[in-house]
């Protein structure tokens, strides 16, 4: 016997209600109950660009190709895929059904489901805001590097940026020189040591040369003249940093004329932002395969290390990778489908999204590591040596571009992909919040959109500048390491609790097939039902062990062994240095995370059903039919609230 503990899908229905009157009367009263008028997709393009051009986003380029090669390569593809399958796919095509089907955003679905479930779509409203808040500081970096990119030396080269940069080339020279002597001679001689003695003064003498900008200049030139960063979180230095405040506002600016209109102006603007990164990544592609040393980048992505497999971490990297690039939990993707007819697949669109996704972050891998592995070919430096965000796109890759022909240009498509790539994202992490903002009644209904979206703009640009100052990428870290982890997990696990065990797995599949034509396989259904939750549940509880085991804290920019960046710490051959946050920072932390996942409790506690014990023996104890994935229909299955 299978149950429903929530109300039934009441959206997008027009109903006809027969009143008759006592006895056998033919005379009857008729009331059509219309549902108001909704936005809409102009076509289905638009909403697959749009989907397409959220989910794909900076981590697909960023993070996933430091994760690949950093824990296994190849190898790291099996678990990745496999998450594909259980969590990925199952999930998306659990918000893109819900959202199709009740025509509601993310605010207005879950407590159609039970009152209770009210907080799920309040978390996903917060987790947008506060994401929204710090990525776009991510854009304002990508724009800064785009407008500084057209000049004819890009100022992170050596030649450019560092006044001792001819000492430390002269120096530089010396030691191959000296090397090439000592190493000519084939037998011990007197001249040989003399000549060995000499070269190992001058190689000592390089390095300790004092000047970290010569070592690593992409990375010297992003924390110091960049971000203008200060020695640490409570070190205000200089205030704001003026170009990158200038950077903020362009950005927002842009953002804002594209989701003035909603849908029916970011519909538009999809065509060209969710598909030109991809002409760009192709021209790179073309550029990194052509030029030498491209192979032993591939080998180094790519090389299967299958060992690795043993480590558990590199499965929670590959789950929690999965799940926060296909955008899952802030109720955008539920928010984008209900704008779709009823009759449209959207299971067909589920595997449409993931697949594009997954094969655009392969594919980003491929592009990255051509291009490095070239730069291994000229400078020595290995392709697997790059960091992971910042560190890949404004280091590492920053740097291998220095050695193209014609840098400047490579420089300014790149970056330009990069602020597309965060636009496409922003435009979703809005939109999945500023229609629940006007639901929920923060701003009065007859308010015009664009003013309320101009007032959530300019709040959220007000807090960002708190990370635009000297101490502003600590600030960054808190908001990027703590406001989506945890809350977006809860938010998905709830999800899955909500479809599956309150509203019902058979009744879901139901509305599925009515909407598509076609039952939704059983192997999703059992992800709905087990191991989708299962798997969230793991990845929430080792998150919350690895925050108690590691500790609140947070990286601090002390630069290279040899010249430190302040006499207060010193420096480190990684040029960071980890510190623990200070309590208002700690404060803010707990702050940031309890936000989004407080209200998610809160409404269960307050508007937990009275009858709750009947509805729990209804669902869990009657017949050992309610734990099959699609449980099967009987005549006395009806459980209202």
């Amino acid at each position: 016997m299978t149950t429903n503990l929530g109300a039934s899908f009441q959206g997008d229905q027009n109903e006809n209600v027969n009143i008759a009157p006592d006895g056998d009367s033919a005379e009857q009263l008729e009331v059509e109950v219309v549902e108001p008028a909704r936005e809409s997709w102009g076509n289905k393009a638009e909403y697959l660009l749009a989907s397409i051009g959220f989910a794909v986003g900076l981590g697909n380029l960023w993070r996933f190709p430091y994760l690949c090669q950093k824990n296994g390569g190849f190898a790291f593809l099996i678990p990745y895929l496999i998450f594909m399958v259980i969590e990925g796919i199952p999930i998306m095509m659990l918000e893109f059904a819900i959202g199709q089907k009740m025509r509601m955003t993310s605010w207005q679905v879950w407590p159609n489901l039970s009152p209770a479930l009210r907080g799920i779509g309040l978390g996903s409203v917060i987790v947008s805001l506060t994401v929204c808040c710090y990525y776009m500081v991510v854009i304002a970096w990508c724009f800064y590097y785009f407008f500084v990119s057209f000049q004819k030396n890009l100022p992170w080269q050596k030649e450019e940026l560092c006044p001792k940069y001819e000492s430390y080339q002269n120096l530089y020279d010396l030691v191959e020189k000296l090397k090439m002597n000592y190493t000519s001679y084939k037998n011990p001689t007197t001249q040989a040591n003399k000549s060995r003695k000499m070269y190992e003064i001058a190689k000592s003498r390089l390095d300790g040369f004092n000047s970290c900008c010569v070592i690593d200049p992409p990375q010297w030139y992003f924390y110091s003249n960049v971000l203008e960063v200060s020695t640490d979180i409570e070190d205000y230095s200089l205030g704001l940093n003026g170009k990158l405040v200038g950077c903020l506002i362009v950005a927002w600016v842009v953002v804002y004329l594209c989701v003035i209109k909603g849908i029916k102006s970011s519909g538009k603007v999809v065509y060209f932002t969710a598909t030109f990164p991809y002409v760009i990544l192709l021209i790179l592609f073309f550029r990194g395969v052509t030029l030498d040393g491209a192979g032993s980048g591939m080998e180094t992505f790519f090389s299967p290390r299958w060992d690795r497999l043993n480590d558990p971490k590199i499965w929670k990297d590959a789950a929690t990778q999965m799940f926060f690039t296909l955008g899952m939990g802030f109720g955008t993707l539920i928010t984008f489908a209900s704008y779709m007819p009823k009759n449209n697949q959207c299971v067909r669109d589920t595997y449409a999204v993931v697949l594009i996704n997954c094969g655009t972050s392969i594919f980003s891998g491929v592009v990255v590591f051509t291009i490095l592995g070239y730069r291994e070919l000229k400078t020595g430096i290995k392709a697997a040596d790059v960091g992971s965000g910042p560190g890949l796109a404004f280091m590492a890759f920053s740097d291998a571009i220095t050695q193209l022909s014609g840098s400047s240009f490579w420089a300014a498509i790149f970056f330009f992909m990069l602020i597309l790539l965060g636009i496409d994202s922003a435009f979703g992490l809005l939109e999945g919040a500023i229609n629940p903002l006007y639901e929920i009644g923060l701003f009065p209904k007859k308010l015009n959109k664009s003013i309320g979206t101009g007032i959530v703009a300019a709040v959220l640009f007000l807090i960002a500048l708190s990370m635009v100052a000297g101490n502003g990428f600590y600030i960054f870290q808190i908001f990027d390491d703590y406001s989506a982890n945890i809350p977006l997990l809860m938010i998905g696990l709830m999800q899955c609790i909500a479809v599956a065990w309150v509203y019902g797995n058979d009744k879901f599949a139901d509305d599925i097939e009515e909407m598509t034509g076609k039952r939704p396989w059983i192997g999703w259904m059992i992800c709905w039902k087990y191991i989708s939750p299962l798997a969230l549940t793991i990845l929430i509880i080792t998150s919350l062990y690895d925050m108690g085991d590691k500790g609140i804290g947070y990286w601090t920019f002390v630069a290279c062994l040899q010249d430190p960046f302040s006499t207060k710490y010193p420096g480190s051959k990684a040029w960071l240095s980890p510190l623990e946050y200070p309590g208002w920072a700690k404060f803010l932390v707990a702050l940031i995370i309890m936000i989004s996942t407080i209200p998610i409790l809160m409404f269960m506690i307050v508007r937990w059903p009275k009858d709750w014990r009947a509805k729990f023996h209804a669902k869990l104890f009657t017949s050992i039919e309610n734990y099959y994935p699609d449980p099967p229909k009987r005549k006395d299955d009806v459980l209202e609230y």
